[in-house]
């Protein structure tokens, strides 16, 4: 199981990468491609930025939520 210091790093990784590029649109591949975490973590990441509604899921992609964002 992952460490609970290494999924904070990960969140916030993730995170700035959805915040410097608004209006960008991830795969799991994609996000693991670009913040260098390892399969595992990304998916609890991305998982869990979506449960907080800080990201969407929609057709295999995550995008930043927006107040506009469908539920």
């Amino acid at each position: 199981m992952e460490s609970r210091p290494q999924l904070i790093r990960g969140v916030e990784r993730l995170k700035g990468l959805f915040l410097e590029m608004p209006g960008t649109r991830l795969t799991l591949t994609d996000a693991i491609k670009l913040s260098g975490l390892e399969r595992s973590v990304c998916e609890v990441v991305l998982d869990t930025l979506e449960h907080a509604h800080f990201l969407r899921r929609a057709n295999g992609c995550y995008q930043l939520r927006t107040p506009d964002s469908p539920f």
